[in-house]
């Protein structure tokens, strides 16, 4: 038999410097981990928010190319689900009601006035609109109202929203009853 001089080889000398260096680190107590771990974090924090745009209101170091557009189509859409109250009826004989506009409604909706201010804005519309057609009580209304808007931020979308509305001279009018649905008797 013919004796062989083998030599041991190591695995350390085929790892390359990166594959050590991360061998090292993963000797290293949880400890140290955790806080390098936090320490990423805090720099990763700081740096992005070194990098967002100065949001202050008050500063005018905001232009108004940065504000999204408030169209009459946002405004048409963001219209439903909001309320106006204290509307009385046309020759005011009736109670005030609140009236919460819908989707489904028709709607004619008119911008009268319109101030913009930041991220805020009042707009004066003309609105006519009346109950859908199988609503219990048919109504109608039109008039004026005022709506506060804002621009709402979250952490990717910015949009605006209505936050006020009041009822500068909106009115409403009982419509006639619909039919009463055949029955079977």
């Amino acid at each position: 038999m013919r004796a062989t001089n083998r030599k041991e080889i190591r695995m350390d000398e085929f790892l390359t410097r990166a594959m050590r260096s991360l061998r090292k680190v993963s000797n290293m107590p949880r400890s140290s981990h955790l806080f390098l771990s936090f320490l990423g974090l805090v720099l990763l924090l700081a740096c992005s928010a070194g990098c967002a745009p100065n949001s202050s209101p008050g500063d005018g170091s905001q232009s108004s190319n940065d504000l999204p557009e408030l169209t009459e189509e946002i405004i048409r859409e963001r219209i439903n689900d909001t309320g106006v109250w204290n509307v009385p009826e046309e020759n005011g004989a009736a109670d005030l009601i609140s009236w919460n506009f819908d989707e489904d409604e028709p709607k004619e909706i008119a911008v009268i006035e319109k101030q913009m201010e930041g991220n805020r804005a009042t707009i004066v519309l003309d609105i006519k609109t009346r109950s859908a057609s199988n609503m219990r009580n048919p109504r109608s209304l039109a008039g004026q109202i005022r709506t506060e808007w804002e621009l709402k931020t979250g952490w990717a979308l910015r949009k605006w929203e209505i936050v006020r509305t009041e009822n500068i001279s909106m009115k409403y009018k009982n419509l006639p009853k619909p039919p009463a649905q055949n029955s079977n008797r």
